[in-house]
């Protein structure tokens, strides 16, 4: 597959905007509620990982609950963003920042020290995506909680066939590695829900929820819903990708796994 250079996507403020629009609002809401459904109430009140965490949103959301976050991305934008936007919440003291790459995650911290991993939008972005989620699965402790969110392969095939009439590029898709994403203009990979799995079984973890995020927005034409109107939206949203025939169309697939089995096996060292 081409080589995807993280640098090119590192435009801090460009990010930031997206996230502003009805599109991000969703990806980030949708998650976000997918992932607070499933967490052990005790699991709020604990040591959470945010692996890519970009401007940092997931990460205050934790905070919010009460965990203690560190958030690692590789970029100093990123994390700059970040932080000024914990300080103007008040979530400073609860949040931590780490600038790493998250395939060095082994070297950074210790075995088993953090009961909740979120890893959002990064994996598509990697070189090896299975060594990071090998490190993820390494630092979280027994019956502790990851959450992964990649882009749906079937859903880029839809977004080429629906949104932009590209038929050719629709049929190129649904065995494509990378497509081009549409904000920064540079390949990314794709994942089909198998891969997902593969990847997170290989590093020793159990899946127990899997969510279709952002299955119908996409091709609305609806730029910016009004508040009710996005509501509307954001209720069907959840509704649908807690479906599986819906989920599997998604823009994006949410897998969340426990962490069942320590990450050391043979398997896990191919």
């Amino acid at each position: 597959m081409p080589m995807v250079d993280t640098s090119r996507f590192q435009d801090a403020d460009r990010y930031a905007s997206y996230l502003k629009t009805a599109a991000g609002r969703l990806r980030s809401e949708l998650a976000w509620e997918n992932l607070r459904r499933v967490l052990p109430p005790k699991a709020l009140q604990r040591r959470a990982l945010d692996v890519g965490s970009g401007t940092g949103l997931t990460g205050r959301q934790l905070a919010l609950t009460g965990c203690e976050v560190t958030a690692l991305d590789s970029s100093a934008e990123m994390l700059g963003l970040a932080r000024r936007q914990a300080e103007a919440a008040g979530l400073a003291a609860r949040i931590s920042f780490v600038r790493a790459d998250a395939l060095q995650l082994k070297e950074l911290f210790t075995a088993e020290s953090f009961d909740v991993v979120v890893c959002h939008n990064l994996l598509e972005y990697l070189e090896d995506p299975f060594r990071a989620v090998q490190g993820m699965a390494h630092l979280l402790r027994k019956a502790g909680v990851l959450s992964v969110l990649v882009r749906n392969r079937a859903g880029e095939v839809l977004r080429a066939a629906v949104k932009s009439g590209d038929w050719t590029l629709a049929a190129a898709n649904l065995s494509a590695e990378t497509v081009v994403d549409t904000l920064f203009g540079e390949p990314v990979r794709v994942f089909a829900p198998a891969e997902v799995h593969d990847l997170l079984a290989r590093a020793g973890l159990e899946i127990i929820a899997e969510f279709g995020v952002r299955v119908f927005f996409d091709y609305l034409g609806c730029e910016d819903p009004s508040g009710e109107t996005h509501r509307q939206i954001f209720e069907l949203e959840m509704k649908l990708g807690a479906q599986p025939e819906f989920a599997a169309i998604a823009r994006y697939l949410q897998v969340i796994a426990v962490g069942a089995r320590h990450s050391s096996s043979k398997e896990n060292e191919r």
